[in-house]
């Protein structure tokens, strides 16, 4: 997924969460499944842009709850080594989905965007309605 997907699917997991730093945990810990979906990744400034968009949209989502907000945060933060060229020596990844140890999904034009466009909206909803019925 995009950093705008990791960071919805980390609030969403955020609003279930009982403690922030779970929420933040949870959010780290789903990248490696959303990783696996197909997506096209976008360049670095563009990247950010939907990130920072993405963090004060879900976080104002949530009525600012901090769970929500880490949660999100740490959907994104795996990608900090992809955004900031972090790694070893001769550019190989630390995070398993970014390492290749793990598939990272490979962009499939014709649905990918359709895909990460339903995981938004999915969990913007989750996260605007679910705390109604917890």
């Amino acid at each position: 997924m995009s950093v705008y997907g990791h960071v919805a699917v980390g609030a969403a997991l955020g609003s279930l969460a009982p403690h922030p730093a779970v929420a933040l945990a949870l959010g780290a810990a789903a990248h490696i499944p959303a990783d696996l979906v197909s997506h096209r990744d976008f360049n670095r400034a563009a990247e950010l842009l939907m990130a920072a968009a993405a963090l004060v949209l879900y976080t104002w989502l949530g009525g600012l709850r901090l769970s929500i907000a880490l949660g999100a945060v740490g959907g994104a933060l795996p990608d900090v080594e992809s955004l900031c060229r972090v790694g070893l020596r001769g550019g190989v990844k630390l995070f398993p989905s970014h390492s290749r140890l793990l598939r990272h999904g490979d962009a499939r034009p014709a649905w990918d965007a359709v895909v990460q466009l339903a995981v938004v909206v999915t969990m913007a909803a989750w996260v605007v309605w679910a705390p109604a019925f917890w």
